[in-house]
């Protein structure tokens, strides 16, 4: 599976998008986590409360931009989603000192 960040931005507001998301967020949740549906978003982060009202940011497993489309189905009709697939750089794991062999 790949990685995709996504951005999303609202068509409308996000407190219309999310009165009528906010019904369905656990369910979808679920089936992403038991593996029924295409895609799987991994994380969301949102600047709303920072004074940010126009954007959302998701990181989604998948084969390709299309399931990921698949999976957000009719919330497509309230969110445009710029998909960009991205390799993860673990910034952590880089500043580990490299193992020297026995």
């Amino acid at each position: 599976m790949a990685q995709f960040m996504v951005l999303h931005s609202y068509k409308e507001t996000p407190a219309g998008f999310w009165q009528v998301f906010g019904a369905e967020a656990l369910t979808l949740a679920r089936a992403m986590a038991a593996g029924q549906t295409p895609a799987r978003c991994l994380r969301s982060w949102s600047p709303y409360l920072h004074g940010r009202s126009d954007l959302l940011f998701c990181l989604w497993e998948a084969e390709g931009p299309e399931d990921i489309l698949a999976t957000l189905g009719d919330t497509t009709k309230y969110l445009t989603s710029d998909i960009l697939e991205v390799d993860e750089i673990n910034w952590a794991e880089m500043a580990q000192p490299a193992l020297e062999p026995a």
